[in-house]
């Protein structure tokens, strides 16, 4: 396990063969988290936005889910308005 130096300002160095196995290069950012009384350091993502594409997929796309949606709606309307005198 590499030992590292904290410089006055609080600054580390990530040694070079850790940057290359997880990713991180300069200039960059990374998460901080503290997690059971550990500091973990994990490669943000280089846009957040991109990165979680897809992650909450469904499996329909979305313009047929809200289709789906507004024809439901249109039809509950419709049931509401003839109920009316």
């Amino acid at each position: 396990m590499p030992m590292v130096k904290i410089s006055a300002k609080g600054q580390l160095v990530i040694p070079a063969l850790l940057r290359r196995k997880y990713g991180l290069q300069a200039p960059g950012r990374a998460l901080i988290i503290e997690k059971e009384g550990q500091i973990i350091i994990t490669p943000a993502p280089s846009d957040p936005v991109i990165e979680a594409r897809g992650m909450l997929k469904g499996k329909r796309s979305l313009t047929s889910t809200y289709a789906s949606y507004k024809q439901e709606e249109r039809r509950l309307e419709e049931k509401h308005e003839q109920r009316l005198p």
